[in-house]
């Protein structure tokens, strides 16, 4: 994740088949919101999408460690 997601350079120069599944990673689209911020001063409402990748991302981790981590 930490190389396709655009950390140290930009996912743009990968095959188009796998830019979806670049573009779904949570790495991926916490960079995209804060470059946005920092580098466009953009608002809440232009990164709503990589805010809904996030929050979907948490929940479904959220879900998954429910079902399968339990106290003995």
């Amino acid at each position: 994740m930490w190389l396709c997601s655009g950390v140290f350079f930009s996912y743009e120069r990968f095959p188009e088949a796998v830019k979806p599944l670049i573009r779904a990673l949570p790495l991926t689209a916490l960079n995209d919101a804060l470059r946005a911020v920092m580098n466009d001063a953009a608002p809440v409402g232009k990164i709503a999408l990589p805010m809904v990748v996030l929050i979907a991302w948490g929940a479904v981790s959220f879900v998954v460690a429910l079902r399968i981590f339990r106290w003995q």
